[in-house]
């Protein structure tokens, strides 16, 4: 099956997955979806340890499993504390919990990495683990099914009509961002023009989001976050790149890891949700 073929396949599962997990499944503010989150992050967790421990040469003393108390913790948040910064806390204990850690074990290298551990322990909290949290905070807005299909709608097709666009048209204009020189202008161009297209149809359409979202929010929602997409994907690929690995994994057919797959709804998720929330 060729790439694309892959990649089709990969989205055509999903999309319906998230479809019935949002919809038919809402229970208990979202409990499934929390429960995925929880897995989502700690499994991502667990593929951007080793890419920093490749990149680092040194082991991080942190537990992926950790980085899943922040999808929980928001869900608790959600569901039961709304008044309660939970997610804040948890970061907070998390990030004292791994200096302590590192006070305890940094002594077997004389602490020469101790910058280098706590760098790679505080990135895992923010990505995957608080950037995740995002996605669940769509959530709290009004119309919170609707709205997560809106975003999903948009960061999938962000993703395949770049793609699409970049192999139809973008042979010629390839290595403007050096990260990912296989990335062309064209792919970037239609990539964001068609989130656009996709937000404006279906704040139009689709009922209680068309009452509140206007043509030019819309548009400005597309851009927006088609844009926090692409650096997702690009930020990525600097990890992979400083790792020296093709991809973050093999988890999913066609996209590699399971970070290769999430890393534009990680870094468009804070955008789409604050947009949201403005508008």
């Amino acid at each position: 099956m060729t790439s694309m073929g892959k990649r089709v396949l990969t989205t055509v599962i999903t999309l319906p997955t998230l479809f019935i997990i949002i919809f038919l499944l809402p229970h208990y503010s979202y409990l499934a979806l929390s429960l995925l989150a929880v897995l989502t992050a700690t499994y991502g967790a667990k593929e951007l340890k080793v890419l920093y421990e490749k990149a680092e040469h040194t082991t991080l003393h942190i537990s992926p499993w950790a980085i899943g108390l922040l999808p929980l913790a928001q869900w608790i948040e959600i569901a039961h504390a709304p008044d309660l910064p939970l997610v804040d806390l948890t970061v907070v204990l998390l990030a004292l919990f791994f200096f302590s850690i590192e006070l305890r074990h940094g002594y077997k290298d004389s602490f020469a990495k101790s910058l280098s551990r706590i760098g790679g322990e505080s990135l895992l909290i923010l990505y995957p683990g608080l950037l995740i949290t995002f996605i669940q905070r769509i959530l709290t807005l009004p119309h919170p099914s609707t709205s997560l299909i809106l975003f999903f709608l948009l960061v999938f097709g962000n993703d395949i009509f770049a793609f699409v666009f970049g192999m139809s048209m973008g042979r010629n204009n390839k290595g403007i961002i050096k990260v990912s020189p296989n990335k062309s202008l064209a792919g970037f161009i239609g990539g964001t023009l068609s989130a656009m297209v996709l937000a404006v149809l279906f704040c139009l359409f689709v009922p209680g989001i068309s009452e509140d979202i206007p043509i030019w929010m819309a548009l400005v929602l597309g851009f927006a976050t088609s844009s926090a997409a692409n650096i997702g994907d690009l930020i990525e690929s600097a990890f992979k790149r400083s790792a020296q690995v093709k991809d973050s994994g093999s988890l999913i057919p066609g996209r590699g890891g399971l970070l290769d797959s999430i890393d534009s709804m990680l870094a468009s998720a804070p955008i789409f949700w604050l947009l949201l929330t403005l508008f």
